[in-house]
């Protein structure tokens, strides 16, 4: 073996033997022999060491009083000694009752029968340690060996796969050759079959042509029969000018290349017009132009075999698109089933009245599940039934709308038996579209991981239709809700294309003081192309709001003069019939910019003032890293009343929502 050092060298051989380094060169056979040997030889010394005696002895016996001899113990062992003791005894002075036992020998003397015993001892021990000391350094041996056949094994084992690898390679490119070949040849095979059927039919259109040709010349013929040359070169050019009834006004054959002659009349341009309308085609690039409001957004997506996600803040009008959609899709679809799950006892267009509308307890929860439970169902059934019957259920859709499910998700989320509706919802999700089986969730929130949804590829499968609105309630109150909608079309996971975000971002400022003028709602959807337009008034779908009246009888010019002249009021810069006559009174200016525009009605409550201060300079927080962090600040303060006042701040675009949960303050 190598050494580590000159030390190491000197150890190992201060450590080694003659005796071992003779013993290690021998073979195998050899070594075991000695081994035998020396065994044989340590059994052989013990077995004599052990039997005889190996000193003389003195067997004696005491006299009793009543003379007697007594030369055994209570034992029946005898009395006895060894011939050195029996004479230093009688030096110290031996009693008198002390006399030799003469029926062992004349003098009670025994001699010794294996005077040599402890040189048999001695020899036993050698051949024992011997032994032992050649099988330890034969165990050594082995030790090493076993180390160096290990190795070899392995790579014999690595050699074997390397070769059956390659031996299946061989085979396996054998296999891979043939399906080419067999693929080419295929592949000629039909070429061949293809260039034949295209010959035939090549040849079956020539002769067609040609018979047509030869029954026109026939027709000609019989036409032109009896004529001369003269007369069927007259007959011809009549035929050549006469109009035909493919063409119409000025038109023939000779003037249709004349780009001046053109198809007239009114009656044909209105049949153009209503049987061609021009055709809009948006492109994701580019979203939607049309400043005025439109419900194209919503008819684009409003019979989508899809689940649908409608965000918007507090007074964004989400109720009241839900309830235009849900009339429509009862109107589209007689045979439609529509359960609900709410916060508040809304009619949901008469599915109260069905007994379709179960309002969430925070107290009994699982009460309102069974609606989720009866969707799952109809979702069960339906995936049992064999694809070519599936088209039935395109007049059969199911929905389940789960107004403000955000809320009713934070008051189950932490319960165990909520966990298996969160997997419904989940698959309804995923696969529910082809057995037109959908949700439609109604929240403030567009993080999935706040409505139970943690994979946010999920969202994928979701339509988004997002809204924003600005109104002023009857004592004062103002209400914007623009916030969620800002942050989902700049939040880059769900406009993916940076340009397209910045086209949507300068639309929203485009379209948001028109939306505040008409006190209609901005809406966004976000299927493909994306497009963000304003809403016009729909809220006569939604019971229990009335529409604002208009004053249509007199101008605004005319009140305007009015209120100036008989009572000395200037409202020259007021519109009577605008919703947003009240704002006058909390000096909002129209004329400036958004950026520009401050809010001083707005006010923060106590808890958004500290989280405001909390997240100067901090960067992007979540409700979970405010409350271990800045605990003594939101005693008892729930980690969901902080995710609340939190939204409430994004909608007042204190706070921007950046997405997972997570927020930070405006720039």
């Amino acid at each position: 073996m190598s050494y580590l050092s000159d030390k190491h060298s000197e150890l190992a051989s201060a450590q080694q033997s003659s005796f071992m380094q003779w013993f290690g060169g021998l073979s195998f056979d050899k070594k075991i022999v000695s081994v035998g040997v020396s065994l044989t030889v340590g059994i052989t010394c013990a077995a004599v060491a052990w039997t005889g005696e190996s000193t003389e002895r003195i067997y004696f016996c005491i006299r009793t009083p009543q003379n007697e001899l007594r030369c055994v113990d209570n034992h029946n062992r005898p009395y006895r000694m060894t011939l050195w003791h029996w004479q230093q005894w009688k030096k110290d002075g031996m009693p008198t009752t002390i006399v030799p036992n003469l029926g062992i020998s004349p003098k009670g003397l025994v001699k010794a029968s294996n005077p040599l015993k402890p040189l048999w001892a001695v020899g036993a021990f050698v051949g024992f340690a011997s032994a032992g000391w050649m099988l330890r350094h034969l165990q050594d041996t082995e030790r090493k060996l076993a180390n160096f056949q290990t190795v070899a094994e392995k790579r014999d084992v690595a050699q074997a796969e390397l070769k059956a690898r390659e031996q299946l390679l061989d085979d396996y490119r054998e296999v891979a050759i043939k399906e080419v070949k067999l693929q080419s040849e295929l592949d000629l095979i039909a070429n061949d079959r293809t260039v034949d059927i295209q010959k035939a039919e090549i040849l079956g259109e020539t002769e067609i042509l040609i018979t047509q040709m030869e029954a026109k010349d026939a027709v000609f013929e019989a036409e032109t029969a009896g004529m001369t040359e003269q007369q069927k070169q007259e007959y011809v050019n009549f035929l050549k000018s006469q109009k035909t009834p493919y063409l119409q006004g000025s038109q023939t054959l000779q003037g249709t290349i004349d780009p001046r002659d053109k198809v007239e009349g009114e009656g044909d341009k209105g049949a153009i017009v209503e049987g061609e309308p021009q055709q809009i085609e948006p492109t994701q690039d580019k979203p939607h132009d049309s400043p005025s409001p439109t419900l194209e957004p919503l008819n684009r997506i409003l019979a989508a075999k899809r689940s649908t996600l409608i965000v918007g803040g507090t007074g964004a009008g989400k109720s009241v698109t839900e309830s235009y959609m849900l009339t429509k899709f009862n109107e589209r679809f007689q045979g439609a089933s529509v359960w609900a799950i709410a916060q508040k006892n809304d009619s949901f267009c008469g599915l109260d009245k069905k007994g379709r509308v179960l309002l969430f307890d925070p107290l009994e929860p699982q009460l309102a599940m069974a609606a989720i439970d009866q969707v799952y169902n109809i979702y069960d059934q339906r995936r049992r039934v064999p694809e070519h019957r599936r088209h039935e259920f395109d007049n059969q859709p199911v929905r389940l709308i789960l107004a403000d499910w955000h809320s009713q998700y934070e008051t189950v989320k932490d319960e165990q038996w909520f966990q298996p509706y969160l997997k419904k919802i989940s698959t309804i999700i995923t696969v529910g579209r082809e057995l037109n089986v959908c949700l439609i969730i109604d929240t403030q929130s567009f993080n999935l991981a706040a409505l139970g949804i943690g994979d946010s590829n999920i969202r994928k499968n979701l339509y988004i239709i997002a809204q924003g609105n600005y109104n002023v309630e009857a004592d004062g109150t103002v209400n914007d809700s623009y916030g969620v909608l800002y942050n989902l079309i700049t939040n880059a996971k769900i406009v993916e294309d940076a340009a397209l975000r910045l086209q949507l971002k300068e639309r929203f400022n485009e379209l948001k003081p028109q939306s505040k003028q008409l006190g209609q709602p901005l809406i966004f959807i976000s299927v493909d192309p994306m497009q963000l337009d304003i809403l016009p008034d729909i809220t006569s779908y939604k019971p229990g709001i009335k529409p604002a009246i208009q004053l249509d009888t007199v101008s605004p010019e005319y009140l305007d003069n009015l209120l100036r002249l008989e009572f000395d009021i200037d409202v020259s810069t007021t519109n009577i019939n605008s919703p947003l006559n009240q704002t006058t009174n909390h000096g909002v200016d129209e004329n400036t910019s958004d950026d520009n525009q401050a809010s001083p009605d707005i006010k923060l409550t106590e808890i958004q003032t500290k989280l405001v201060d909390y997240l100067k300079g901090k960067g992007a927080k979540t409700p979970r890293q405010i409350k271990q962090n800045a605990g003594s600040k939101f005693k008892g303060v729930s980690e969901a009343q902080i995710r609340e006042e939190l939204n409430l701040l994004v909608q007042k675009e204190k706070v921007i929502c950046t997405g997972e949960d997570s927020y930070r303050l405006v720039d």
